[in-house]
């Protein structure tokens, strides 16, 4: 069971809160600071990873408290302005220009959709018909080597045989 902290500054709907999250297999520990929750913990267990969401009268859930009760994890970002991509660890690796064109074209599809090479290739301003296909498998390869030891995560962009390439997680783009 995963443990998620939420720190209080209004108790008006605690029972509710925790009748919410407990339904959904968490178990809930109220505080009111964290100095509270981090006193007496030494730096190491402190880095423990940790959900700790603030709780108040002005922003009573975050806008990913329904994903939490379903299980979803965070979902990967990219960033449009900074040509980053942060995984759902919030660690974040910066793209060049092609592995960021990419990723964006999966950031318009539905998770799990299948984007043909030639609509990659397409989106690389490169035509079809002379564009080296081994360019895209080693770029993508790179790519996954690259997330994997900067992210410390497996980037979630599978091959489709025959089809093309699909992102199997959930992709926001922003802005």
């Amino acid at each position: 069971m995963m443990t998620l902290l939420l720190l209080k500054d209004d108790t008006r709907n605690e029972n509710e809160i925790c009748d919410f999250f407990s339904s959904a297999g968490y178990q809930i520990n109220w505080s009111e600071t964290s100095a509270t929750l981090l006193a007496g913990q030494s730096p190491s267990e402190q880095n423990r990873s940790i959900t700790i969401l603030q709780m108040d009268h002005t922003h009573p859930f975050p806008p990913d408290i329904a994903n939490l009760t379903r299980g979803i994890t965070l979902p990967w970002r990219l960033s449009m302005h900074q040509r980053t991509l942060t995984a759902p660890n919030n660690n974040q690796i910066k793209l060049t220009s092609l592995e960021f064109t990419l990723v964006k074209t999966f950031a318009m599809l539905e998770i799990g959709e299948v984007a043909s090479r030639r609509r990659i290739i397409g989106e690389f301003g490169e035509h079809y018909l002379s564009y080296d296909q081994n360019r895209l498998d080693t770029m993508i390869m790179r790519l996954r080597k690259k997330i994997r030891h900067g992210l410390g995560m497996a980037l979630p962009l599978n091959t489709v045989r025959v089809r093309g390439f699909s992102f199997d997680d959930l992709l926001i783009l922003d802005h």
